[in-house]
């Protein structure tokens, strides 16, 4: 009778961990240069920077946690940095947008931030995959 016991499965699925491991410092260099060149190449503009100014603090308080959240279950390509950034813009200033044009509100402001960061979000996105792709080390990487 043991040898019946013995052979039975447990009946919860068992998770295996697929959690990949991230290099903090190249992550946090990347996010902060990813706005920060594209600022400063854009100089003799005077868009890039203003854009830097404007949202590059939305996009490190956004992109962070997203990021990190993402990184932890999946490798990352630049193209995926890019796409994240791009959605992820979507998804925070299109129903701001929205809201504004419902209610009549200031629809000038939150479409500058919507047209302008549909721009700039994937492009620093890119950049900051690039970045952390060549500043990634496998041997500070760490769970996040």
């Amino acid at each position: 009778m043991t040898e019946i016991t013995a052979s039975q499965k447990t009946p919860f699925p068992l998770k295996a961990a697929n959690r990949h491991l991230v290099d903090p410092v190249a992550f946090f260099i990347a996010m902060i240069g990813g706005p920060l060149l594209l600022g400063i190449a854009g100089l003799p503009t005077i868009i890039a920077p203003f854009a830097t100014v404007m949202g590059g603090p939305v996009y490190l308080i956004v992109g962070i946690p997203v990021m990190l959240v993402y990184m932890a279950q999946h490798r990352v390509t630049p193209y995926d940095w890019a796409w994240l950034a791009f959605v992820t813009h979507l998804a925070v200033f299109l129903p701001i947008f929205l809201i504004a044009v419902l209610t009549k509100g200031n629809v000038d402001g939150s479409s500058i931030y919507l047209i302008f960061g549909c721009f700039f979000a994937p492009v620093w996105g890119c950049i900051s995959g690039v970045l952390y792709a060549r500043l990634e080390r496998d041997f500070y990487k760490q769970t996040l």
